[in-house]
């Protein structure tokens, strides 16, 4: 795994990739979390909401879209200034910025931690280069991501896809 990821960086520097940084990397996730859907339930007893119907998630420059999204909160009192602590999206899950996409089954966003985690047949696309696995953890202060492998596929191994760039002067 980390062979595969390092070379993944390697080949990405070479390509120049590099030169448009990614967004995930310092993301500044005290933003305000803005989400769209067609249906919200309260569960306030829970300290929870979910929101379901083509959910779509914006902070910044990340957009996350799923089929269902639960929220978990804290609030003080009454119901008074929640607090968002996690967020677990279902179905369809896509994670996208500028530079890179994040597709899985379901997502688990620490909003705490800044930390979010990806599982279920998880395919990262930056540019041309693919990685697929089956459990990505991303970190949005550091940009360190961590791909396992796909457990009873592929003998549990990471699997990558890369584009190699001519160089100039180099014939087609």
């Amino acid at each position: 795994m980390t062979r595969a990821l390092s070379l993944f960086i390697l080949i990405v520097l070479a390509s120049g990739v590099a030169n448009a940084q990614s967004d995930l990397k310092n993301h500044d996730t005290y933003q305000p979390l803005d989400i769209d859907a067609e249906r919200f339930e309260l569960r306030q007893k829970q300290g929870q909401g979910v929101f379901s119907g083509t959910v779509k998630v914006t902070q910044g420059k990340l957009i996350l879209t799923s089929d269902s999204l639960t929220v978990f909160y804290t609030s003080s009192g009454e119901g008074l200034n929640p607090s968002i602590e996690r967020l677990d999206a279902r179905g369809g899950v896509k994670l996208s910025s500028s530079s890179e996409e994040v597709i899985s089954e379901w997502s688990v966003y620490d909003v705490n931690r800044r930390l979010v985690t990806f599982g279920g047949n998880v395919k990262l696309t930056q540019g041309q280069n693919t990685l697929n696995g089956e459990r990505l953890e991303l970190d949005l202060v550091s940009g360190l991501t961590k791909l396992d492998g796909e457990t009873g596929k592929n003998d549990g191994r990471v699997r990558g896809s890369f584009s190699v760039p001519k160089k100039d002067g180099q014939n087609k």
